[in-house]
């Protein structure tokens, strides 16, 4: 339930500085913090970031991974029960937001709690007090809550799948982390720290990327945000095998980005070149969402259609 410690994370680029300094502006705050970001933008990292820098440092610091629950436990997993409360319950459990007492209790990707579940919560955020599965008692708790989400809440709110007035409490102060296309400067710090624990690993002797690498490195999108890329250095260092990460050792979607036009050609390319390249790379990543695409490149959906068709990109 509790989670250890965590690294410090780092951060070069202005955005994830101003982010950084939000963050130790909130750590002495009672108040609810909404963290949004997209899927690897280090979301865990600055919720535990909060609990660690706040005074309640030396609570706990428990997480519920609300996807990763059960439906049909989930009830039990947070309030816990009392003893009978259904047919495996043979004793009382406390469940994680007792658990979280004097602590902080964090709600990874909040947006997929049930209807119900979303009810119940708001009561926790508001009251700080609920009962167990099946008891009577009313238990106080003294918690710091947490929230994350990779979607846009204020569009589920919009959608009628979050509750506004959850919405509202559990956003008191957002905090909104950049992905990482917009905080390049960030990149290679990263690589290389990647890299150096993969060496401390044993896995491979590299101690750095060759220029060429680097260059692939820095100009990629990176939908996945820095998780995916600490699995692409992981999958570097296996196949580097001197002391520098070779252009080689990178997956192929690295190899065959836009930046790659550059490669190997005696003119450059023309902007129509890579415009052209750039919307079938990011209509690529995101599996040819317009919609996705259209945000990333800063266009209409309408705007997009007509370079699709004058480009002839399907």
């Amino acid at each position: 339930m509790t989670e250890p410690p965590t690294q410090t994370v780092l951060a070069v680029s202005p955005a994830m500085r101003e982010a950084l300094r939000v963050v130790s502006r909130l750590a002495g705050a009672r108040s609810p913090v909404l963290i949004e970001g997209e899927s690897g933008t280090g979301k865990d990292l600055v919720a535990r970031l909060l609990h660690d820098q706040g005074p309640r440092r030396s609570g706990p610091f428990v997480k519920v991974h609300c996807p990763s629950v059960p439906a049909d436990l989930i009830e039990s997993d947070l309030f816990g029960h009392e003893r009978g409360a259904f047919t495996d319950a043979k004793s009382s459990k406390p469940g994680r937001i007792e658990t979280a007492d004097g602590g902080t209790l964090y709600f990874d990707q909040v947006q997929d709690l049930t209807p119900g579940l979303q009810a119940k919560i708001l009561r926790v955020v508001e009251e700080k007090r609920f009962e167990r599965l099946g008891g009577t008692r009313t238990i106080e708790v003294d918690v710091r809550i947490v929230s994350s989400s990779s979607v846009d809440l204020r569009r589920a709110v919009g959608a009628g799948t979050f509750r506004e007035d959850l919405y509202h409490r559990l956003g008191v102060v957002p905090l909104k982390l950049p992905p990482l296309r917009d905080r390049r400067e960030d990149v290679l710090p990263l690589a290389d720290l990647f890299l150096s624990r993969e060496r401390e690993r044993g896995t491979t002797k590299a101690s750095a990327f060759e220029e060429a690498a680097a260059g692939l490195l820095r100009g990629y999108f990176w939908p996945g945000n820095v998780r995916e890329l600490r699995a692409v250095v992981e999958r570097a260092a296996l196949y580097a095998r001197g002391d520098r990460v070779p252009s080689a050792a990178l997956p192929d979607h690295l190899l065959e980005q836009p930046a790659t036009l550059w490669s190997g050609r005696e003119s450059r390319p023309s902007l129509k070149d890579l415009e052209q390249a750039y919307i079938r790379y990011v209509l690529g990543q995101t599996a040819g969402s317009q919609t996705r695409a259209a945000e990333i490149l800063g266009i209409s959906r309408k705007a997009l259609w007509e370079k699709r068709r004058r480009y002839g990109i399907p």
